[in-house]
């Protein structure tokens, strides 16, 4: 913007001086070049303040180019018709006209001449209204220039030439016409006497110009800057570190409406993302799914895979162990003898009531000793008797308390395998549960999975699977553990009850002894053996209601060790699902489908991603590519158009299939202006070449004239545009023209060329009464110098357009300067009174052809 400000600025200071140079050396005063800037300057002001109003209030369209365009098309053209005004007031005069003839007479030509040509410029740029680009658009303020120049040419002009008369030219004090162009009179003499040679010359001139001309557009506006402001310099040094497409990547948008932060939405995205770095051209490709421009193998249900199959293996192999461990256990259950605790409690019963018997001996015993008995010898017999019965007792109960110790060492190992297995068993109904879950989400993720026969196979072998492992439950498991502490109980009390038996046998024995030592301490003894042998009686009913528990237990596991069975038939089950369900997930790996865990969308690192290549509400989402080529380049902007088409299809058919989705960045933005311009370039070129076309219909009253001027003027647009081509592309290595310079040197050229052409074409039709090849050389010589001195004009104009640096204003004014020049002194000059010579010559050709056909023919019937 500030070098566009600067490049107006200087240019209109320039335009300003060149001027009044060259209208001081063309009228040899110092008034007029002073009366013509003032005149131009005023209607400048008034135009600008006009548009400022209008863009204020209605929002007229404004660019960096309106400013511009106003000075340079006001000043080019303003000074143009003051020249050809005064050139004609200067004529008249010298005729000895008054000054209010000479005033008169200068508007009934040559103002009438101004005023079509107005029409013509009014009519090319009000063209642009139709246009798409803003900056084309702008283009209308002329049109309000151009009408505020007619009001002034028309009111402020005449009243300065009444006031100031013939001091308009002073100090010159001549007041003779202009001469005439010698140039334009020995060139148009030419072409009207050798029409065809001149039409073929000029032809053979334009011919490859048109046929070989290649519209190359650069839109690379920071390239245009060169490298003399910070923007250009900074980005020049970051795409020469990292290259261009680093400097200014492409942003592509999707607008859903709805929340994006789900599965299924970011599948889509992720795979929208692999479709385009897979697009020629794209050097890399970050979103929210891959905000470091790689994909996060932990989201792909491949990579999940092998953490699953891992697992799996592993599982299988615990499986296994559980299975064998099992196996132990039910052949330990199976080999386990349990049928003799019953026995085992009838014969405490039995023991319990032979030592209730034997107390109730003793009592006797010792109520004899007490009545005074003496039969000693009878006592001495019963005593070594229960001797002989202790002993026996004792030897029992040792061997009791023995295959005690046996069957407690047994059913410890056997609790420690259930517990083992119990537990196993809940860890892999768990594991089965989440594979249920995953197996599950692996199907939403997976398009074809309800008709995929291993798919379907793999999910019925797991809910089998876990159906099998319904009945092993936390509480059944509880049941069994309340079942082995029970028995665990029941195996304590009866070891604290041997072990009272014991102790008390023992104590009888000592009794037994002292009583057979001396039976004066018989009752005394028996009495202690009597209270013992009670001891030993409630240990034995204690004994017995232990044994019962323990008894009541080992049945419970009976039914446990019969469950074992089923269960390692469903293990076997378990371990060949999981070899097949490994099997399949193992070719799975192959399908790189992408699947995001939950614990991921709710991952405080991963959030960071949702901020970047999200919105707030989480209905916007973007990716950053980064193209290999430059983003002003060609290549850049059919690889634009490649992920706009790809970023659709990808779409369809998806849960985002109603989304809206756009590329924006320089590449994006230039390709869209690319479009756009070409539209507006190919709807305004028609508009301007149909308007001119009618007002010339109406200012010559002919066909083919005007026809024959309007396709000099496209000549002199195509050849300033191979010119500039070959100057700026092949010559400084451009890689194309600037995008605005054909839209408006068309404009330029064909609008403002066309007043040459009126200015011609309207002193021809002051000659009614003379021959159309006569009128047309006169013309010329009376119009050339006017002409000329337009041209050098309106080129000088647009030629203080390069002292500003920028490219595109150097392009402009190159292809302007061409264009004129071409039409001024080939065109004009030698094509337009060629074209206009060349029918009566064809018609004299082929006229004497036929002459000398038949004069051939008399020869021979002679």
């Amino acid at each position: 913007m500030k070098a566009s400000q600067a490049g107006v600025e200087k240019s209109a200071a320039l335009t300003v001086i060149f001027i009044l140079v060259v209208l001081i050396l063309a009228f040899r005063s110092v008034v007029t070049p002073l009366i013509s800037l003032v005149a131009v300057a005023f209607s400048y002001l008034c135009s600008m303040g006009i548009a400022a109003q209008l863009i204020d209030k209605a929002g007229f369209p404004i660019t960096s180019l309106t400013q511009m365009l106003l000075v340079l098309i006001l000043f080019g053209i303003g000074t143009d018709y003051n020249i050809l005004l005064f050139n004609r007031f200067k004529e008249e005069l010298s005729h000895g006209h008054t000054i209010d003839e000479s005033i008169v007479n200068t508007y009934k030509t040559a103002g009438k001449t101004i005023a079509y040509s107005i029409l013509t410029v009014f009519i090319a740029f009000l063209a642009l209204i139709f246009a798409e680009s803003p900056i084309y658009r702008s283009g209308v303020v002329v049109v309000i220039g151009v009408t505020i120049l007619l009001l002034e040419i028309l009111t402020l002009t005449p009243f300065v030439m009444k006031v100031l008369g013939k001091k308009l030219f002073w100090p010159s004090k001549s007041v003779n016409g202009h001469k005439e162009n010698k140039f334009w009179g020995k060139t148009s003499s030419f072409a009207v006497k050798h029409p065809i040679i001149s039409t073929v010359i000029i032809l053979l001139m334009l011919g490859p110009m048109i046929f070989l001309h290649q519209e190359k557009l650069n839109f690379d506006t920071i390239g245009e800057l060169g490298n003399k402001y910070p923007s250009s310099k900074a980005i020049n040094l970051v795409a020469e570190h990292f290259g261009k497409g680093q400097a200014m990547p492409a942003t592509v948008v999707i607008d859903t409406g709805k929340a994006l932060d789900n599965n299924e939405s970011l599948s889509v995205i992720d795979n929208i993302t692999e479709r385009l770095k897979s697009i020629k051209g794209v050097k890399q490709v970050s979103s929210i799914t891959q905000p470091q421009g790689k994909p996060i193998n932990d989201f792909y249900v491949d990579s999940q895979m092998v953490s699953v199959t891992d697992g799996l293996s592993q599982t299988q192999d615990g499986v296994d162990q559980i299975h064998d461990g099992l196996k132990q256990a039910q052949d330990g259950f199976g080999s386990a003898d349990f049928s003799k605790v019953g026995q085992m409690v009838d014969g405490t019963a039995k023991l319990e009531d032979g030592m209730n018997a034997l107390t109730n001996g003793l009592k006797q015993i010792q109520a004899g000793i007490n009545d005074g008995s003496r039969n000693s010898k009878t006592i001495t017999n019963g005593i070594a008797a229960i001797e002989t019965n202790l002993s026996k007792m004792s030897g029992g109960v040792a061997l009791l308390a023995e295959n005690y110790g046996k069957m407690q060492a047994g059913y410890k190992e056997m609790g420690d395998h259930y517990q083992d297995a119990a537990q196993a068993l809940l860890g892999m109904k768990s594991a089965l549960s989440q594979m249920e879950s995953m197996v599950t989400a692996l199907g939403s993720s997976y398009a074809g999975s309800q008709n995929d026969a291993n798919y379907v196979a793999l999910k019925q072998t797991i809910n089998q699977l876990s159906s099998s492992l319904g009945q092993i439950t936390p509480e059944g498991i509880q049941t069994l553990n309340a079942n082995y502490n029970a028995v665990t109980a029941g195996f304590g009390k009866a070891n604290k009850n041997l072990t009272a038996i014991s102790s008390g046998l023992s104590q009888m024995a000592d009794g037994l002894k002292k009583l057979e030592s001396g039976l004066d301490q018989a009752s005394s003894g028996i009495g202690t053996i009597v209270k013992n042998m009670n001891s030993v009686t409630d240990g034995l009913g204690q004994m017995k209601s232990g044994q019962q528990q323990l008894a009541d237990g080992l049945n419970g596991f009976s039914v446990f060790g019969e469950k074992l069975s089923d269960v390692n038939n469903g293990l076997e089950q378990i371990s060949d699902g999981l070899g097949q369900t490994n099997g399949y997930l193992t070719q799975l790996n192959t399908n790189k489908t992408f699947f995001i865990p939950k614990e991921a969308l709710t991952n405080k690192d991963f959030k960071k991603s949702f901020d970047t290549f999200m919105s707030k509400d989480r209905k916007i989402t973007k990716f950053m590519v980064v193209l290999n080529d430059d983003p002003y380049s060609e290549k850049a902007l059919k690889t634009v158009e490649q992920i706009n088409q790809t970023v659709a299809d990808g779409l369809k058919g998806t849960v985002l299939s109603d989304a809206k989705s756009g590329t924006s960045g320089p590449s994006a933005t230039t390709n869209d202006m690319n479009n756009v311009l070409t539209r507006d370039l190919n709807k305004t070129t028609t508009i301007v070449i149909i308007g001119v076309l009618l007002v010339l219909f109406f200012v010559i009253r002919s066909f083919w004239t005007p026809v024959f001027i309007t396709a000099s003027l496209v000549g002199a647009y195509y050849a300033a545009m191979f010119i500039i081509n070959y100057i700026f592309i092949d010559l400084q290595g451009l890689e194309g023209i600037s995008s605005f310079v054909p839209f408006f040197s068309f404009i330029i050229i064909v609008a403002l060329g066309v007043d040459y052409s009126i200015f011609l074409m309207m002193r021809f039709k002051e000659y009614p009464d003379m021959a159309a090849k006569e009128a047309i050389v006169l013309a010329s010589r009376q119009i050339g110098g006017v002409i000329i001195a337009a041209v050098i004009i309106l080129g000088g104009t647009f030629a203080t357009l390069m002292p500003a640096g920028i490219v595109l204003l150097s392009e402009l004014a190159i292809a302007v300067i061409s264009g004129l020049v071409i039409l001024c002194f080939i065109l004009l000059p030698i094509f337009v009174p060629a074209l206009m010579a060349l029918p009566d010559a064809l018609a004299n050709l082929f006229s004497r052809k036929k002459e000398a056909a038949l004069s051939s023919e008399k020869e021979v019937v002679l």
